[in-house]
Formats: structure tokens, sequence, C-alpha cells
């Protein structure tokens, strides 16, 4: 049996979409035989692993272990020492955080390392080192969550050989049992934003949505505070990862309106956009780059300018108006999503790992 080490710097106390991926990265790998090890800081004591895998939406335990070496404080550096004979026993070792692919360069440890946000990367002064570790082989590959990342990397220096490009991914089973559009609804339909409520992720459009009378939900932790008395506005308290397809259940309309601003949004590539699509919603999203690589305006998608309000309006009008085509493209989206599962998305990575 082929044996993966994952290291991450997801905290089970505040999971976030960083920590969901992951977590269904890692599902997705055992389920095809791969004995995965998922390394992340410390768990706490009383940690309910079996209601937090449900809360996260897994379908069965993972190989989670907590370890204090890993903590953020340390960068990986007592980790990478402490686990090092564990580590080079391993088939593959596989990171997605900067700081512990440098820990693991420097002590020798061979590794694949998986590249979310090149911008906070080149900010923060890890992007040349991380190249220079991939041209020292200590880095066996960089796995780009999105083209435009793997452009960016490629931009900087980074061998077009050694990067490769795999999306996030969908729960297809628990999305796709979310209960289909119904057309007369699309006539008059209700909008929802699911995710962390900032302002570089569209609050200021979502607002603006709601004052132009399509009801708007938002579920999420708020970074900003959405305007108050917004009528139509509703703010929902945030869910567990297992009771996202019910906020879906609720709408018509799936609103992602990413801000260029947004630290990431160069190389995004956001579960939930493959979730909205994997439950049949209408997805209207902003036309960035990487959006664009998953959806083509007009056939499984709708696409708006993140900054034009009147974009947004008249996306909403047009669903209206339309709602058979309306309908159509969230079908057209469902059947696209399959091609994001985990499932799919463990295969291709065990592939390029080389354990399958």
């Amino acid at each position: 049996m082929s044996t993966l080490i994952y290291l991450a710097w997801g905290r089970v106390q505040r999971p976030r979409a960083n920590l969901i991926q992951t977590l269904h990265t890692v599902e997705a790998l055992t389920d095809l035989g791969i004995a995965t090890r998922l390394y992340v800081p410390p768990v706490p004591r009383r940690l309910d692993r079996a209601d937090f895998f449900r809360r996260m939406g897994l379908y069965r335990p993972v190989d989670l272990r907590g370890a204090l070496s890993l903590h953020r404080r340390w960068g990986g550096w007592p980790f990478a020492f402490l686990h090092h004979r564990e580590l080079r026993r391993a088939d593959a070792v596989y990171t997605r955080v900067p700081q512990v692919t440098l820990a693991l360069a420097r002590t020798g440890i061979r590794h694949w390392h998986e590249v979310h946000d090149t911008a906070t990367l080149e900010k923060r002064g890890l992007l040349v080192p991380l190249l220079a570790a991939c041209r020292a082989g200590r880095v066996l590959g960089l796995v780009a969550i999105s083209g435009a990342s793997r452009d960016a990397l490629i931009a900087a220096g980074a061998d077009p050989a050694s990067v490769h490009v795999l999306p996030s991914g969908a729960d297809l089973a628990a999305f796709g049992a979310v209960p289909a559009l119904r057309l007369e609804r699309l006539a008059s339909p209700r909008a929802v934003y699911v995710g962390r409520i900032s302002r570089d992720r569209g609050l200021g459009i979502l607002e603006q949505v709601a004052r132009d009378g399509c009801p708007v939900r938002l579920v999420g932790p708020a970074d900003d505070a959405p305007a108050a008395g917004v009528p139509g506005l509703e703010v929902a308290a945030p869910v567990p990862h297992v009771g996202v397809p019910a906020c879906y259940a609720a709408a018509e309309l799936a609103l992602m309106p990413y801000q260029a601003d947004l630290q990431h949004a160069a190389s995004i590539s956001p579960i939930k956009l493959f979730e909205a699509m994997a439950a049949g919603r209408v997805v209207i999203a902003s036309d960035l780059a990487p959006i664009r690589e998953v959806i083509t305006h007009g056939v499984d998608g709708l696409l708006a300018s993140p900054t034009d309000v009147a974009a947004w309006r008249d996306a909403i009008a047009w669903v209206r108006a339309h709602p058979q085509a309306a309908l159509a493209i969230g079908q057209t989206g469902q059947r696209r999503a399959a091609e994001f599962s985990w499932q799919a998305r463990g295969r291709r990575l065990a592939a390029l790992l080389g354990l399958r």
C-alpha cells in the first residue's frame, strides 16, 4: 500500500475553506487505498472526531494527527526534524504551506507543493525561494489550483513542465441531492451567497442586488459588517460545511461577486463555485480570469463585471425574463460540475504523485 504524508496548517477549531478542501482530498485519496496521514497543528483532546468529520461533510474518518511541532509559530522546522525518518520513508509528501515547504526543502525532504495564492507568496518573499527549491529538485512539482495560478508561476520563472493544474472540487452526492430548480421560481428568484462576508468578496454588490428587489441571503462569518436596514438582505449565521447544501436548496441564484482586490482573486478556485454548480443553481460570478476557466457565460453560468452594479442587475433581470434559458444554464452547470468531484481530484492527484 502506498503511503502519503499530507502537511497542513488548517485548524480544526476554526475550519475554513483550506481545511475543507484538504479533508475532502485526503478522504478521496484514502478511498483509493492510499494510506494518507494528515498532520495539522495541535488538535483539542476533547474533539469529537466523528462529529467533526460529519460537520465537515466527510463520509468516513480520515487519519488526522495533531502535532505540536507543526504549530504555525515555528514555521514547520520542528516537524521536519522530529519526523525526518517518517517523511523519508513515505512514498510521497505533500503540502500547501510555503513555510513548511521551505523547512522540508532545507532538511532534504523531497516533496510536492500545492499553490493557492501566488500574489501573497510574492508579497511575503516566499515565491523566489519556493521556485529555487523546485530548481534544486527538493520540490518535485507544483500543483496550481487554476490555470491563472499556473501562468503566474511560469511567468515568475517556474519550469512549465513542473507545474500542474488541479482545481478544487465538490461533493456531487451531497449537492446533487439538492431539489431541482423550479421553473416558476425563476421569475422572482432568491439569491444566496455562502462564504466569508467582506467588501473584497463583493458585499457592496450583494447589498445593491437586495436594494434592487432580489432577496439575498448571506451565510457565513462577517469580516465586514453589512449595511443596516437594507430591505431584502438577510444575514444568517455560519453553518458547518455539511449544512451548505440546504443553503442552496432555499435559493435559485448563487452569487459570487469576488472583487479584483481580493487577495487571491488572480488565482482563485472557490469550492463554493463547484458546489453551487453541483446543486444545479444559476451561478452569477465575477468575470475574472480563473472563474472563466470554469464558467462559460450564458452556457453554464453568468459572468458580470465585479465592479459594475448594473451588470449584476442586468444578469438577474435576464434570469427573470428568460426562466427557461436560466433553468438550462443551471442544468448545464450541474452536468459540468461532474468534472470536479473530490473523487476525480483524488484520482488525478494520486496519478500525479505516482501513487497509482
